[in-house]
């Protein structure tokens, strides 16, 4: 029913898979390191520009990134910068509730 040559093509599909599944994964990571780093240097923006950070974006865009920033920070317990986007939100986007994306903690897997 099988000959040697079909038992070496299923060893060789299942290496391709696992380097697939690598690849993925290393993917995967980056992701999550490039939308952390982002999410730091953004709220930095904030703390350093004040106000003027808002002069540079679209801010339905703003919006969804501090509503993100807020997800990821509670998250990692860091309640001081929950505090700061709060404060920063309410005095610089008024009528902006920020509703933590729920999404961000599917997408990082923590």
């Amino acid at each position: 029913m099988f000959d040697e040559d079909d038992n070496e093509s299923f060893g060789f599909e299942d290496h391709l898979e696992q380097q697939a599944n690598q690849v993925r994964s290393k993917i995967k990571a980056e992701a999550k390191k490039e939308f952390i780093d982002g999410c730091y240097m953004a709220y930095d923006m904030l703390v350093v520009k004040g106000a003027e950070a808002l002069k540079s974006g679209d801010m339905t865009s703003i919006c969804n990134a501090i509503n993100r920033m807020m997800s990821l920070f509670l998250i990692r317990e860091e309640y001081e910068r929950c505090q700061f986007l709060k404060q920063y939100v309410d005095e610089n986007i008024p009528g902006h509730e920020i509703v933590p994306d729920p999404m961000v903690n599917l997408e990082l897997g923590e």
